[in-house]
């Protein structure tokens, strides 16, 4: 399933943490929105890890939304994503 992630952090180190772990496996849409490709046990564990990460921050917040195949058909995007799509896989 396609998973749609987004975050709100202002500390710099913590951010950066966020950053390098969303790429490592989701393209990047806006500077602080992702979108990757999971089956159920990964998304779990993302959602996890997302929220280890976001904890560091005195303020963070982060949203992980699914995206069905309707949904995501319907999806809707001005101007050109930071970065194509490629495939990925967590190992």
């Amino acid at each position: 399933m396609k998973y749609l992630i987004c975050y709100d952090i202002t500390e710099d180190p913590v951010r950066s943490k966020m950053v390098r772990y969303l790429e490592a496996f989701a393209y990047r849409l806006q500077y602080s929105v992702f979108n990757c490709n999971l089956n159920a046990k990964d998304a779990a564990a993302v959602w996890q890890d997302l929220l280890d990460i976001a904890a560091e921050s005195k303020d963070g917040s982060v949203l992980m939304v699914p995206l069905c195949k309707s949904c995501e058909k319907n999806l809707k995007l001005s101007g050109k994503p930071l970065e194509e799509e490629k495939g990925f896989m967590i190992v």
